[in-house]
């Protein structure tokens, strides 16, 4: 008796446990097939498991918040990510698919610096990291959604 009851609590932990982690990584919040410019300063960047968390102020005073990968697989993507990678008060434009609430922020796309560097904070949330070196150009030329740049082509 004593063992059919460890091995039930075994398997509702098990269970309890996986499905919380599954729900972890829904990205349904995000609208992945929206991908928009969001241009300010940076307030915070949070280099923090399990997620990074970049939140922005754009020149209207809006404060953003997107949510990236966690930071040990930015630490092998190329620029790399860290810690020191962004200051309190840098210029920033950010790749950022929407959250379907409407609430101001969304899934990071992709964090673009004045200089055109891009750098891929994305954990599957959003796609723009797969248009990596169109994104830079779109931001040069003025355009705010992908929508918009690619209609122009």
């Amino acid at each position: 008796m004593k063992k059919n009851l460890a091995l039930a609590l075994a398997a509702t932990v098990t269970l309890a446990t996986a499905t919380t982690a599954f729900a972890h990584h829904s990205f349904s919040m995000f609208n992945p097939d929206v991908e928009n410019v969001i241009q300010g300063k940076i307030v915070r960047w949070a280099f923090n498991s399990p997620h990074t968390f970049m939140l922005i102020e754009d020149a209207d005073g809006t404060v953003w918040a997107f949510e990236g990968a966690a930071p040990p697989s930015l630490l092998g993507r190329a620029p790399q990510l860290t810690g020191d990678t962004f200051k309190v008060g840098d210029e920033l434009t950010v790749i950022s698919c929407p959250l379907r609430d409407g609430r101001n922020g969304g899934a990071a796309g992709l964090f673009i610096l004045p200089d055109g560097t891009a750098y891929n904070p994305s954990d599957a949330g959003c796609r723009a990291n797969q248009r990596m070196t169109e994104w830079p150009e779109w931001v040069a030329k003025g355009f705010k959604s992908r929508e918009e740049a690619e209609a122009a082509q």
